[in-house]
């Protein structure tokens, strides 16, 4: 019964189907008593695929479920195998919904894994250089735009496809500066956020040329490279996450390196940056020996395994404060003197969950408001420390750039609270101009800062 529905079919067929050329596929659909049959029209051999798994070497064959069809002829003239071609039979049900999750940048050598929806569909990828693949996940390193369709296994119905453009970045530091690395000192992340306000001690187009380099030797952020987007990462904010903290004490650590490449300068004529070729030694948890731009190496892939995930998991916490405090201490520069009179050595850093600014344990440090008319500074011309034990205090007042303006306090100190005052001049009795200003040094031999502004 069957042969004779498909021999009157083919009959039918030969009567009214324009000609094909051979090797090439196409489909008639003849109506069946009501029920859809499909022929090839050319062809010596056929391989047809369909919903719910359905499969055929027939010429002719009844489609009874609705979805796609897929045909593809063998030409035994040219003993090839067509491209597939596609006949759709009533209302399909829709195509799957496509997404990639995955990074979208990697840096310039490495890979990442992009993965589909996971479900009953088949895979084609598609994307640069004739890259292609069939599985849920693949592995992607050249820069540019990937595709992905999805194709429901038992419909046969295909969605609509998705695509995501990978970046490539060149993660290596930059290279170490053509001048001694003694000539030149970092600057903590706050030194750098001046760059971005009114007063900036740092040239506008060099703070651009740097925020370029953090930007491109990172794939961490992605802020286009300009100055307004490192501003925004560099920015201290209210309330900060671990992540957020250590991308930002990250981010100058780069940004040092990108200027002594650029062979940056301050306003005061001072060398600014750091050397990769630096040795670590000292900085803790940082094994001996090792370089800041081998740190710089392992921290960035250390925050991209983070990327995305939760910094709220513990262990995530405790790396991104080790990064953190890591960075810091790089940013402050060498402790053996080598960088005088720069804030850096120093003025420690006031970083997010960091909200006191006096030293640990041993000392305190405050301005004291004043009820005089005449207080040339804002918050108190009188400051004060206290010592919980007989101890040394060294303290000095600095201005933005880090340069030592007034020598105030030196010497062997008692237990107590002591007062000391600031008449707003230099160590040669000038009155210096308005601005923001630092009292900062050592008391009991832990560090200590406040800052404060010269009103006039």
């Amino acid at each position: 019964m069957r042969r004779g529905l498909i021999a009157t079919a083919v009959v039918l067929l030969i009567a009214t189907r324009a000609p094909v050329a051979f090797g090439q596929c196409s489909i008639s659909m003849i109506d069946n008593n009501g029920t859809p049959m499909l022929c090839a029209d050319t062809g010596d051999a056929w391989q047809w695929t369909g919903p719910n798994g359905f499969s055929s070497t027939d010429l002719c064959v009844t489609a009874s479920t609705p979805g796609t069809y897929t045909l593809r002829v063998f030409d035994g003239t040219t003993n090839t195998w067509s491209d597939p071609c596609s006949q759709t039979v009533g209302t399909p049900p829709p195509g799957p919904s496509c997404s990639i999750t995955g990074v979208d940048s990697v840096c310039a050598g490495s890979s990442v894994q992009w993965c589909g929806p996971a479900g009953n569909f088949t895979y084609a990828w598609s994307g640069p250089g004739g890259f292609t693949a069939s599985a849920v996940c693949v592995d992607v390193s050249a820069a540019g735009t990937y595709s992905l369709t999805l194709t429901d296994r038992a419909s046969g119905a295909a969605g609509d496809p998705c695509s995501l453009t990978l970046r490539t970045l060149d993660c290596a530091p930059p290279p170490p500066p053509p001048s001694p690395p003694l000539d030149v000192c970092p600057r903590p992340a706050r030194w750098w956020s001046g760059g971005c306000a009114a007063g900036s001690p740092i040239d506008a187009d060099a703070f651009a040329h740097v925020a370029a380099s953090v930007d491109a030797h990172s794939a961490v952020w992605d802020f286009g490279g300009s100055a307004q987007g490192l501003c925004a990462l560099l920015t201290q904010p209210r309330r900060g996450t671990p992540m957020g903290s250590a991308s930002r004490q990250y981010a100058a650590v780069l940004a040092n390196l990108a200027a002594a490449s650029l062979g940056v300068h301050d306003y005061e004529g001072h060398s600014v940056g750091l050397d990769a070729n630096q040795v670590l030694d000292g900085v803790r948890g940082v094994a001996a020996g090792t370089t800041v731009g081998q740190w710089v190496e392992s921290t960035e892939h250390a925050l991209l395994g983070m990327a995305g995930g939760s910094s709220r998991d513990r262990a995530a916490r405790e790396t991104c404060r080790r990064i953190r405090w890591q960075a810091r201490e790089i940013n402050q520069g060498p402790h053996t003197g080598s960088c005088p009179g720069q804030l850096n050595a120093m003025l420690q850093e006031n970083d997010d969950d960091d909200l006191g600014l006096a030293a640990a344990g041993a000392s305190s440090l405050t301005t004291v408001g004043t009820s005089g008319g005449n207080d040339p500074l804002s918050g108190g011309s009188r400051m004060r420390w206290s010592l919980e034990q007989s101890a040394r205090v060294e303290l000095s007042i600095l201005d933005v750039t880090g340069r030592v303006v007034r020598h105030l306090v030196s010497g062997v100190y008692s237990a107590g609270t002591h007062d000391f005052s600031w008449d707003g001049r230099d160590d040669d009795g000038r009155s210096m101009r308005a601005g923001a200003y630092f009292v900062a040094g050592t008391i009991g031999g832990e560090r200590a800062s406040q800052r404060f502004f010269v009103l006039r």
